[in-house]
């Protein structure tokens, strides 16, 4: 059964057709290694050169030069993170309690090897502490590792904020993989390097970038070593036709941009009002400056999983912000960081929209899902 809509996007998004194309001309084309001097091997360069500006174009301050293929931003997490580790005496890694896992877990592997490492609690808005942010900088050698977005409450960080309190030789990297795309980013000017995955704006999974300033550049250490592939930064035969189709999703996302983010802060507001219109008792997570995209919500004393179970049948894709653990529901690491009731722990439901969304789509979305959770409340 094919899904009426997906609603699943800041856990992937569907391919967009630009992609789709790009992977289809590589393809006919007929491959080639971009390492090889011959004409094929020629063809392949300039499209991986291609690709490479296309995605450099994704954040201000970001030369063609300074983009790094990867496989995805846990990939691009992890290279960042072990290589200041390594290569920095004494460094001090802050992020927070609400990271993607790659982060979280990289935090934990680095801290049983004996780096020091700090996670900042969020407020209740998904920001943080000026002043301990300036003060844990101050001590001493410093890295900054937090997300610009977050995809499963939908907050955004105020980057200019957290930069400016940062010490002044405080490296900073951000983990874009839910910003990309959906916002303009920025390398340099207090920001040393970006984490990105293709797969949430539309190219395939397996193929990503991580952004570097020249002063991340000098203390990078590649994770994977052998040719000199990426600068000699990353290596091994690069994914050809997973860059070209980055490549090609960054520039679709690139030329609407705007209007896409006002059009889906549209339906985002569209499905809210409906759903706070009913008789249900619902906590909204996600701030109205927050992802465009993404609507997380939580249903006081609900089952995230009946509820997505109930639209999954109905051909309605999304997603929970919560784990049930022996029968008894518990918070995602997020939830639990940013404070939300318990009543509302087992119930949280994360919707995130994108390029093939309709406004069709959320009314029979908004529809089914009231539907699946009166029943759920008249079983209960």
């Amino acid at each position: 059964m094919q899904p009426r809509g997906y609603f699943d996007y800041n856990a992937s998004s569907l391919l967009r057709p630009q992609a789709a194309a790009a992977m289809t001309a590589w393809m006919e084309e007929g491959g080639g290694n971009p390492s090889s001097m011959h004409a094929r091997g020629r063809s392949a360069r300039q499209t991986l050169e291609a690709a490479r500006r296309s995605v450099a174009e994704l954040a201000d301050g970001c030369a063609p030069r300074d983009v790094v293929f990867t496989s995805g931003a846990t990939e691009s997490n992890n290279t960042v993170m072990r290589a200041v580790a390594a290569a920095v005496p004494q460094v001090t890694i802050l992020t927070s309690q609400i990271e993607h896992h790659s982060v979280l877990a990289t935090a934990a592997a680095l801290e049983e090897q004996g780096t020091a490492i700090v996670r900042l609690q969020p407020r209740s808005d998904g920001c943080y502490d000026r002043d301990e942010i300036a003060a844990l900088t101050s001590r001493g050698p410093s890295l900054l590792c937090l997300g610009q977005a977050n995809g499963e409450s939908g907050h955004v960080l105020d980057v200019d904020d957290v930069v400016s309190a940062c010490a002044p030789d405080t490296l900073v990297h951000l983990d874009v993989a839910q910003a990309a795309g959906r916002m303009k980013l920025r390398l340099g000017d207090g920001i040393d390097s970006l984490a990105m995955s293709g797969h949430k704006f539309g190219s395939p999974p397996g193929i990503g970038a991580l952004m570097l300033s020249p002063r991340m550049r000098s203390l990078l250490r590649p994770l994977l070593t052998g040719g000199p592939q990426e600068w000699s930064l990353r290596a091994g035969t690069p994914n050809v036709i997973g860059a070209a189709a980055m490549g090609a999703a960054a520039d679709a996302a690139l030329a609407d941009m705007d209007s896409e983010h006002r059009r889906l802060c549209a339906l985002r507001e569209s499905l809210w009002s409906t759903l706070a219109a009913a008789n249900i008792d619902l906590l909204r997570i996600t701030p109205p400056e927050g992802l465009a995209n993404t609507l997380t919500i939580a249903v006081a004393n609900g089952n995230a999983d009946s509820l997505i179970a109930a639209l999954d049948l109905a051909g309605f894709c999304i997603s929970s912000g919560s784990a049930c653990a022996a029968g008894s529901p518990e918070p995602s690491h997020v939830m639990r960081a940013l404070g939300i009731e318990p009543r509302y722990y087992g119930g949280v439901l994360r919707i995130s929209m994108g390029w093939s969304t309709t406004a069709d789509d959320v009314e029979a979305l908004a529809s089914a899902l009231l539907t699946a959770a009166r029943k759920a409340a008249a079983a209960a």
